[in-house]
């Protein structure tokens, strides 16, 4: 089975270094923790849309490559939410998040120079637009080009072609580097009676105002130097989240990479809750009886979720969840065996969700009636990113039933 590049990212824990295997592997990418990930010959391609999406703090990326295959040059390829480090990564598409980067690069992909002539030095002119002062490169022997730095805004190159024989079909490559790395393929036929080209306009970006070659100043003001990887993810200072039944809401930027779960209500003595913690494949089944965390298992596997009796809370830990976890559902149980003693007499039943020592979400669960088993909320993982789903919604005949969908067998 070929290797799934979003699976190496997933296991990969949080300030680690995701070593990818050489090929090419198809896209979209998603990083979602502070990671270093590091290519080998590895190239990232889409048809169409993003191929690297970027949506935590301090992530490097590095030597390889992301090509859009059918769309545009202006189509955005790389997308950050953060500030970013950036490596060798070359790339076909524009990037989103990159500060002077963002702008518009109208460069050619290939430059056929047609017939010239072998004996004689030609000259060529393309005007080309580059948000970002750029740095050209061209290592083929005989092709030369000028200048080799040019300022952000338009410019003309000069590309010089002499000394190339006549049994020699000529193939070169022009590196525009700015903080990636951008490929101009360029190609001729040599005769020997051919015309000698002077300075023989091969290409001409469109004309465009300043402002829209160069980025924002929004989006200049992103500052992209190398952060520390080895840190643990930041919380960011958000006010407390108050969900409603049915709410979606994107985990990352409210609990960092661990958060605490804890369930508080108002109850009558006879009642005791218990909570229930589900590990889940992408089939929605639990990975084995070690993917129920609950009174009778309170650590998971990879220790990636604890359940605490003193006090009944759980801690999940995201670094450390086995990557075939797509989503975990936490569910709340009245132990009893008396249909009786149901949600109907628990007043203002509330999950917590804490990082840092903090509330950061709460979910009351209004409606419940005579439910004796409640899925309060379901984390999952939507294209690589951990999303929290407000549930509120249960079963009348309790645990036996959650378990059992879920692949656990259990008497009901």
């Amino acid at each position: 089975m070929a290797e799934n590049i979003n699976d190496i990212i997933g296991r990969t824990p949080h300030g680690g270094t995701a070593m990818l295997p050489s090929g090419e592997f198809e896209g979209p990418v998603y990083i979602t923790k502070p990671l270093r990930v590091v290519g080998n010959n590895t190239t990232l391609w889409a048809k169409r849309g993003s191929i690297i999406e970027i949506t935590a703090p301090s992530v490097t990326i590095e030597g390889l490559r992301a090509e859009l295959t059918e769309d545009d040059a202006h189509t955005p390829a790389v997308v950050t939410k953060f500030p970013a480090a950036v490596r060798d990564v070359e790339v076909y598409g524009a990037v989103r998040g990159f500060g002077r980067e963002d702008g518009i690069f109208d460069i050619p992909r290939t430059l056929d120079l047609g017939e010239f002539a072998a004996e004689s030095e030609n000259t060529y002119v393309m005007t080309v637009n580059v948000p970002a002062d750029a740095e050209l490169i061209c290592s083929t022997q005989g092709v030369r080009v000028a200048p080799q730095h040019i300022p952000a805004g338009r410019n003309d190159v000069t590309i010089t072609v002499s000394g190339i024989g006549t049994q020699m079909f000529l193939y070169a490559e022009l590196l525009v580097k700015t903080q990636f790395t951008r490929r101009i393929y360029i190609t001729g036929r040599p005769k020997t009676d051919a015309a000698k080209a002077e300075m023989l306009r091969i290409y001409t970006a469109p004309e465009r105002s300043e402002s829209e070659i160069l980025p924002n100043a929004e989006q200049t003001s992103v500052h992209t130097d190398i952060v520390s990887i080895s840190t643990p993810a930041p919380v960011y200072d958000m006010p407390l989240l108050e969900m409603k039944k049915g709410q979606r809401v994107s985990l990352y930027q409210y609990i960092g990479g661990r958060c605490s779960l804890s369930f508080s209500c108002v109850k009558p003595s006879d009642i005791d809750i218990d909570p229930y913690l589900f590990l889940l494949d992408d089939s929605e089944r639990s990975l084995g009886d070690r993917g129920l965390v609950f009174f009778g298992n309170e650590i998971s596997e990879h220790e990636e979720a604890c359940y605490f009796p003193n006090d009944g809370h759980i801690e999940i830990d995201f670094e450390k969840i086995d990557y075939r976890v797509h989503k975990i559902t936490v569910a709340y149980s009245i132990y009893a065996g008396d249909a009786s003693k149901n949600f109907s007499r628990v007043q203002l039943p509330k999950i917590s969700i804490s990082a840092d020592g903090r509330e950061r979400i709460s979910f009351t669960m209004d409606g419940l009636s005579d439910e004796t088993t409640v899925v309060a909320v379901e984390i999952y993982r939507y294209k690589g990113e951990w999303k929290l789903s407000a549930v509120g919604a249960g079963y009348r005949d309790g645990m036996a039933r959650l378990c059992n969908r879920y692949g656990i067998d259990v008497e009901e």
